[in-house]
């Protein structure tokens, strides 16, 4: 089989960019060249039915196995024998992200060779590429062998849409810049299992959204004119408003937007709003629009991409939150490391001042800080939260030796401390469930346009 090389018709006698979790170009080159080739007599034999040894292993798991290798092992694992080849292929080919000057050398491999098109789950084209004339019909081709393919982020601007139509995937995950337009729709009714999507193209007046497309989307990112054509009458319950334009972020805009996402029949219970502040007044009546409209959430995810979060902001808080009749996670960010944000001093106080106008509040997270609440202790810090629970665990494995060691210890005073120890770890285990909730809400943030 050519390798990238032989089929870009380049000379690549430097190490070349690596492509993420597959094999670089050399790699892949190196392993392409050699899949076509025979195998000697002695191991193919070992492929054969009643095969002992490791092929006598179930593949699934030697699958399991090989995604703990590195790529280098990998390909020197498919050169054992067809069977160990076919499975390192596809550990290889399952994620792929090309990096710039690969892009075309990738796409024509998939386009000639479908067997390894089939292997991809996910796949990331970047934005920077040659589009020379013949590349739409390359991509096209690559994606019509693609039939694995659940993720995937096209970051190609314009109204290309219409290379994607009739690929035989069903995406899951959709990140994408193409135009909003009549081609792109039906792309979207095309891709029935979609759940998760960020779009980000350019709107098109008047393309309306046929009611019986995306019923399994949950998730959404996007500018307010596409959330208005996606999120009403669907089980959105997770979405990302993108406001990046520093006008955006005033309190009409934001009114009619969280009106809009309101018909969500999910219901709506997370919003992140990624944006500019240009000052405080305005921000705050930008965000009393959203709580005014949305007090359901449960949570609330801020990033501020430009402009400062002052301390004059962040102490008419209360009047935000006191809008919410059920919020318990609060997200505050700032790509500006010298707000009032990133003021440790400051912001130390202020989860536990907030929680008077919102009662319902379990986490605070400011700036990669997090606190947390327990009915115990108060607002405290993860760190915190990692002490009480050693130190409630120290105190049990006390209680047991006691129990060992003194056997008369009375019924009554067994009871008590037992009781009073569990309650304490059951108020620590609360609180580490609730850090994987944040920590599981900041990756969703990250993914979605975060820092």
């Amino acid at each position: 089989m050519p390798t990238f090389n032989q089929i870009s018709n380049t000379s690549m006698q430097s190490t070349p960019s690596s492509m993420r979790n597959t094999a670089n170009t050399e790699i892949v080159s190196f392993m392409e060249m050699r899949s076509d080739r025979p195998e000697p007599h002695a191991d193919q034999s070992q492929d054969r039915p009643g095969a002992h040894g490791i092929l006598s292993i179930p593949s699934e798991l030697i699958h399991h196995i090989l995604k703990y290798l590195g790529t280098a092992d990998l390909v020197n694992t498919a050169l054992i024998c067809p069977s160990f080849r076919s499975i390192s292929q596809r550990v290889i080919y399952r994620n792929v992200q090309p990096s710039e000057d690969m892009i075309i050398p990738c796409l024509r491999c998939f386009a000639l060779y479908p067997h390894l098109a089939s292997c991809t789950r996910t796949m990331i084209l970047p934005r920077r590429y040659d589009v020379f004339s013949d590349f739409f019909n390359l991509l096209r081709s690559a994606l019509l062998n693609a039939s694995s393919l659940t993720d995937l982020t096209i970051l190609l601007d314009g109204p290309y849409a219409r290379y994607l139509h009739g690929c035989p995937f069903r995406l899951r995950s959709l990140t994408t810049t193409l135009d909003w337009d009549k081609d792109f729709i039906k792309l979207i009714i095309e891709q029935t299992e979609l759940r998760n999507a960020m779009f980000g193209g350019k709107f098109v007046d008047d393309m309306a959204l046929p009611s019986d497309a995306l019923t399994k989307l949950t998730r959404v990112s996007a500018s307010p004119l596409v959330l208005a054509a996606v999120v009403p009458n669907r089980k959105i319950k997770e979405v990302e408003l993108c406001l990046l334009h520093h006008a955006l972020f005033k309190d009409d805009i934001l009114s009619t937007a969280s009106i809009i996402l309101s018909y969500s029949t999910g219901p709506l219970t997370a919003l992140q709003v990624i944006t500019h502040i240009s000052d405080t007044p305005s921000a705050l009546a930008a965000l009393k629009a959203i709580a005014k409209n949305l007090p359901r959430l449960n949570s609330f995810a801020f990033y501020s991409s430009d402009g400062v979060v002052s301390q004059e902001l962040l102490e008419a808080f209360p009047e935000f939150l006191s809008c919410f009749e059920c919020l318990k996670s609060l997200i505050l960010m700032s790509r500006n490391t010298t707000d009032a944000l990133h003021d440790k001093t400051f912001t130390a106080a202020l989860a536990s001042r907030w929680h008077t106008s919102c009662s319902s509040l379990q986490s605070v997270s400011l700036a990669g800080s997090i606190w947390m609440h327990n009915p115990r202790h108060g607002w405290v810090t993860l760190a915190d939260f990692e002490r009480l629970l050693r130190g409630d665990y120290r105190l049990l494995s006390r209680l047991k030796r006691w129990t060992a060691v003194n056997p008369t210890m009375s019924l009554e005073d067994m009871k008590s401390m037992k009781s009073n120890l569990e309650e304490e770890i059951e108020d620590a285990a609360q609180g580490i469930q609730m850090e994987q909730q944040m920590i599981l809400l900041c990756d969703s943030l990250l993914q979605f346009g975060g820092p």
